[in-house]
């Protein structure tokens, strides 16, 4: 009689694996995905290595690995993800789609729990252990150089 009980542990456990889009089970550790923007005009992947590809080009921030999905700002125009690398928890923002390189804050070592990255406006982001409830807040600023001329 024990038989029929191990079996049916065995089929609740499988049901409880995270599964990809395509039904095949999720690696645990691994990231990989495909997110597209807001307006449906911009991708981003994920590799299953932990590099983030925008629209075909790669996000150069430096040696490290996604530990989340990249988060699109509502207008489509901006990108931002937590990665991990040998310095510990990063936080790295695309502030512009066209933008050389991306800004990047090396976060404290008492960041290593927070895992939820979201926009609170065009220039500040908020990282938490839950969306909404912010432990950091990064904001930055466009140097006057940059501005537009009326």
């Amino acid at each position: 009689m024990k038989g029929p009980r191990v079996l049916a542990l065995a089929v609740v456990f499988l049901a409880l694996v995270p599964r990809s889009s395509d039904g095949a089970p999720r690696r645990r550790g691994k990231l990989s995905a495909n997110i597209s923007s807001p307006d449906q005009r911009q991708l981003v992947e994920v590799t299953r290595r932990g590099r983030v590809v925008l629209n075909g080009r790669q996000v150069r921030s430096g040696p490290g690995t996604a530990l989340s999905r990249p988060v699109w700002r509502r207008d489509s125009g901006a990108l931002a993800f937590l990665q991990r690398n040998h310095h510990g928890l990063q936080l790295v923002v695309v502030p512009e789609l066209d933008a050389r390189h991306p800004l990047v804050w090396q976060l404290p070592s008492t960041a290593d729990r927070l895992r939820k990255v979201f926009w609170i406006s065009d220039r500040r982001l908020g990282v938490g252990a839950k969306d909404l409830v912010p432990r950091l807040v990064v904001s930055w600023s466009i140097p006057a150089a940059n501005l537009p001329l009326w």
